[in-house]
């Protein structure tokens, strides 16, 4: 889920949730979260954000503990289960500016591409992607086009090149 904010000078501000927050853990503030990223999001020091009464909270990771498939983790400034507990069931958020990944070569964010054009070897358009979807075989771009959608697996025999636009090897029966 990406969720935008306008900033006071007018720029756009992403946010990606990566975690949730399931319940409070003892009497000093630690939270369990569930991790919903496939990149590591949670370490000391950390910035991240709490989608909070429609505002983003900023907090850090200060200390951090494995818990059986999730963490528990304590945030920089709410030392008691009091300054925590209306932070129960909400999402977490990574910024667009504090992404600090390093990709691989012919890797992407599915967000960087959503909205990209499509287009195939003959560059005839074939239009714009709408979702990127993870199925057992591989992941799939859905691709909008004449008002249905189309999905075109996301691998080296499909997938010629990423720029700013995507080029496919377009199979009979596609489109």
């Amino acid at each position: 889920m990406i969720l935008v904010k306008i900033q006071e000078k007018g720029d756009i501000m992403k946010y990606f949730k990566c975690g949730h927050i399931m319940t409070t853990h003892g009497l000093k503030g630690d939270v369990k979260v569930k991790s919903l990223s496939d990149f590591h999001r949670f370490y000391v020091g950390s910035v991240l954000y709490i989608l909070h009464n429609g505002e983003y909270v900023k907090i850090i990771i200060d200390r951090i503990v494995p818990f059986k498939e999730d963490y528990l983790i304590h945030f920089e400034g709410f030392p008691t289960i009091d300054s925590v507990l209306k932070f129960h069931s909400e999402d977490l958020f990574i910024s667009e500016a504090d992404r600090k990944d390093v990709l691989e070569e012919n890797e992407y964010y599915y967000s960087d591409l959503i909205g990209k054009l499509v287009i195939n070897e003959a560059k005839e358009e074939r239009g714009v992607v709408v979702e990127v979807r993870e199925l057992p075989q591989a992941e799939y771009l859905v691709v909008e086009w004449n008002h249905k959608n189309v999905l075109i697996p996301f691998i080296d025999e499909f997938v010629l090149s990423v720029g700013n636009e995507i080029v496919i090897k377009e199979i009979e029966g596609l489109f």
